[in-house]
């Protein structure tokens, strides 16, 4: 392993885990780059037994470089949260669930260059057999950069508060519970 990929790992333990999501260490892609790494979340809070929202981090880290990544690390993320219908269905919700994103990168520091993703809402109806299952509607917000340095302790957190603003919590719920009076 790369000193340089392990220097970023490290710094990913270095973030307090926040309050209110259950992460799990996960089999990270395997074709996209040498090296990687991926971490999965959910919110404790459900909803008739769903998650609030969920996501995805994953580490890529290429020593030779991709001309794509313009470096040798991307950070690929995804987070997906159910939604009230009428948000669901709202216009503005594709720019709002992005902006959730850019605030939450700029509220970390996370310093980054060639940020590029997608917002996808989903409007679920129901018939048949399933009408007993209300309509529901669905935001995915799926990104990619490519991180300043080695340091992705800020991207984490940034991804962890993105999470939480997905579920429809105050950015603060993103802190953990001992800095929570803390300034940063």
């Amino acid at each position: 392993m790369p000193e340089r990929f392990r220097t970023a790992l490290l710094s990913l333990r270095e973030v307090a885990r926040p309050r209110g999501l259950i992460l799990e260490e996960v089999p990270a892609p395997s074709r996209l780059a040498p090296y990687a790494a991926a971490l999965t979340a959910e919110t404790v809070q459900t909803e008739a037994g769903t998650p609030l929202a969920s996501g995805r981090f994953v580490v890529l880290h290429d020593p030779a470089t991709q001309r794509a990544w313009d470096g040798d690390f991307r950070l690929v993320v995804m987070v997906r949260a159910r939604v009230d219908e009428a948000i669901g269905a709202d216009p503005l919700l594709s720019a709002a669930a992005w902006s959730w994103l850019t605030d939450a990168l700029e509220h970390a520091g996370a310093g980054r260059h060639a940020l590029v993703g997608t917002v996808t809402r989903v409007l679920s109806d129901t018939f048949g057999g399933l009408e007993l299952t209300d309509a529901s509607a669905q935001v995915e917000i799926r990104s990619s950069w490519t991180p300043a340095t080695p340091d992705l302790g800020p991207h984490l957190q940034a991804w962890y508060e993105l999470i939480h603003l997905a579920a429809g919590h105050e950015p603060e719920s993103a802190v953990p519970l001992g800095l929570a009076g803390a300034t940063r």
